[in-house]
């Protein structure tokens, strides 16, 4: 994270990375049926209308029976976290 100043302004700049671990259970027993980790490369205050997310592979793989569920909800978890982040960044460029 930086500040800036262009033009007589200051300008609040960060360029971060994260990754996520995430597990997904059973809501009925709370057994943890698929594990993975995601990867946010490049969270800047300049260009984060299209966030990167590296999707690793399953560190615990669901099984064939929980296979697609656990598929939706990772894509469910990506979507989020780009709506996310992307509210952070337009907040935080308003804010500063």
């Amino acid at each position: 994270a930086s500040v800036a100043i262009a033009s007589g302004k200051k300008r609040y700049i960060f360029d971060f990375h994260c990754k996520i671990k995430f597990e997904i259970r059973d809501p009925k027993t709370d057994d943890i049926i698929a594990s993975g980790s995601l990867k946010l490369p490049d969270i800047c205050s300049t260009h984060h209308h299209e966030l990167e997310v590296e999707v690793g592979g399953w560190k615990k793989k669901p099984s064939n029976d929980n296979g697609k569920t656990a598929s939706e909800c990772r894509e469910t978890l990506v979507k989020e976290i780009r709506a996310s982040v992307k509210r952070f960044v337009d907040d935080f460029n308003n804010m500063y």
